[in-house]
This record gives structure tokens, C-alpha cells and sequence, in this order.
């Protein structure tokens, strides 16, 4: 590989529309503003900001290394489905997450793991400058939601981890996925899944001493034959994967209500008369739709139109448009 100084790959991404110097010195404390969602702190970049994070994804963060065996979240051409379908054919399951994921994963780690990760990468002066691409990528000392380097930062965090329990589930005929902070854990056999919970949290413990946690209260086994729900997927007892059907239905109410009586659309428990709120709601479950099951989005175009339906779908480049001209 043709190394090259950051510097010089700046300038030559940008040709003087950006200046290499303010993304070395420039201050981003006004370069975002932060709401909040579903009681999480969510964090708004502007176009500056958003650039520079564009440039470190690109020259950085995209040869970070991370298990492509058992990752799926934040990869392009890969969703949630990826990750559900590799359990399909199991019997038992266990799923959990990771407590309060983001915000555990810790400056010092993110030094490190992109370090760990300089030789992959085209740019020739990594170490000189790594002061300053944490301090980009981070946010009172741990990845912030919102900004669109933190995604792919995160899959990278775990790779140790990952390695270690993907092969640990080999050697005992187990299944492994992640999504981001959810993981899911399958097996023809109910006695070797059984322990798996604590195995999960030594080997968590392991690579990242008490830093990252299991939420025990989303920690749960269950078996085929019972209702198998995974990352709003349900695996049906013929191994079929599909989108659960509480959410299946929460959709078509909300279009049916969209379309034929917009009081009680507005009077949803989700929506509370927030016309934008609601239009929100519909955007991200479509998108969700389209994305993992297309045979159920053409059963809802002939319900409810494909223009109500192609609405909401095309609405996908206007709203980043707007986010990214917020400032």
C-alpha cells in the first residue's frame, strides 16, 4: 500500500474547499447540537463536521478490522435480517445486549483500537494526529450517538471479543450474531446454551475489564416452537424469518389511519398531535420494511397505494438534505 500524510490526503479530497488546518485546530464545540430521543441524548453534526467525519471514515475507520462472520450492524449491504437468518434453523436461543453501549465505549479504547488498526490504513502519519481524530470522533470521553463515524467505530471496539466468543461457540456447535449492542446466541443442543450468559460475560470482562456490561433485564432464553422474536424479526417454526407481527400491525393501523382519518392518526400513544412525529414514525418502519422484507411492502403498496407508500420511502434523501443544513 502507497502510504500517504493525512495532510495530503486531505488536500486532495477537498482542493482547498476545506481547510487541513481547521480540521487539525479548529474548535467543534459549535459544530452540533444535541435533542433528545426516547430518552437518549442524540447528537446533530453540521455539514463541516460531518465532512471531516466523511474523511476519517474514508482514510480511517473503513480499515478498521472487525469479525465479518459474526457482525452485521452498520455494513453496507447487510441489516438486520443477515444477522437473524444465520439462527433460522436452531432450536434454542439466547439473546442479550450490551448496557448503555456507546457511551461505554471510552476514548482510551477508541485511541487503541485505532492504533491496533494504523497499518491497514492508506495514511502514513496515524500517531501524529491521533489526538486529534478522537477528539473529533468523541464526545465527553465515549462515542457519541449521532455522529456517522460512531457506527462503524463501534463494530471495531469488539473485534477481541468477538473473535474469542465466535470461536468458543464453534468448539460447543453454537451460533454467534451481533448486532451492534445485541447479541444472539443459538444451538441445536439446550445444555451447551444454557451457561452461555456467563461465558458471554467473562470473555466481555476479558477484553474490556468491566467497561462494557450485559443489561440482565433484556438477557433471555427461549426455544423454537415459542414465539422466537430477534431484532423485531420473528423466526416462525418452519425456520421462515419475517417481520413480527405486532409490528406488521402497528404499521398498517398507522397507514390506514394516515390515509383515511388523520385525527386518529394524530391520536396515536406514539405520535401525541405531532403531525412531524408521526410522519417520522411511518418514514423509519417503511424504510425498515423495504429494507428486510420487499415481498410485505408490495402487499402494503396494493393495500394502501403506492404513491402513500413511495411517499414516505422517497422521503429519505429530504430529510438527511434538511438534517445536514440544520446549522
Amino acid at each position: 500500500m502507497n502510504k500517504k500524510k493525512l495532510e495530503v490526503l486531505f488536500e486532495a479530497m477537498y482542493h482547498g474547499k476545506y481547510s487541513f488546518k481547521d480540521f487539525i485546530e479548529s474548535d467543534i464545540s459549535a459544530e452540533y447540537a444535541s435533542f433528545k430521543a426516547k430518552e437518549r441524548t442524540i447528537y446533530r453534526t453540521t455539514k463541516k463536521l460531518k465532512t471531516f467525519h466523511s474523511f476519517i471514515s474514508l482514510f480511517i475507520l473503513e480499515y478498521l478490522n472487525i469479525n465479518p462472520r459474526v457482525v452485521y450492524s452498520y455494513r453496507k449491504g447487510f441489516n438486520s435480517l443477515d444477522a437473524v437468518s444465520k439462527h433460522a434453523q436452531s432450536k434454542y436461543f439466547f439473546q442479550t445486549d450490551i448496557e448503555h453501549f456507546f457511551e461505554n465505549l471510552t476514548t482510551p479504547l477508541i485511541r487503541k483500537t485505532i492504533l491496533n488498526n494504523s497499518d491497514n490504513s492508506p495514511v502514513l502519519d496515524i500517531e501524529n494526529h491521533i489526538d486529534r481524530i478522537v477528539e473529533l470522533t468523541t464526545l465527553n470521553n465515549s462515542l457519541p450517538l449521532g455522529f456517522s463515524s460512531s457506527p462503524v467505530m463501534s463494530n471495531a471496539c469488539l473485534y477481541d471479543f468477538d473473535n474469542e466468543l465466535e470461536k468458543l461457540c464453534i468448539q460447543n456447535e453454537l451460533i454467534y450474531t451481533r448486532y451492534s449492542d445485541d447479541i444472539i446466541i443459538s444451538s441445536q443442543n439446550q445444555e451447551k446454551i444454557e451457561p452461555i450468559e456467563s461465558t458471554i460475560e467473562f470473555i466481555l470482562n476479558k477484553h474490556h475489564n468491566g467497561q462494557l456490561n450485559l443489561n440482565k433485564q433484556k438477557s433471555k432464553h427461549t426455544r423454537k416452537g415459542n414465539k422466537v422474536k430477534l431484532l423485531g424479526l420473528a423466526i416462525l417454526p418452519n425456520g421462515k424469518v419475517t417481520i413480527d407481527i405486532k409490528i406488521r400491525n402497528e404499521i398498517e393501523v398507522l397507514l390506514f389511519h394516515y390515509v383515511n382519518d388523520r385525527d386518529k392518526f394524530l391520536d396515536h400513544e406514539k405520535i401525541k398531535q405531532d403531525m412531524t412525529k408521526g410522519v417520522d414514525l411511518l418514514f423509519g418502519y417503511l424504510n425498515y420494511v423495504s429494507t428486510i422484507d420487499k415481498n410485505y411492502l408490495e402487499k402494503l403498496r396494493k393495500k394502501f397505494g403506492a404513491t402513500v407508500i413511495d411517499m414516505f420511502l422517497h422521503r429519505t434523501k429530504k430529510k438527511e438534505d434538511r438534517h445536514a443544513n440544520n446549522f
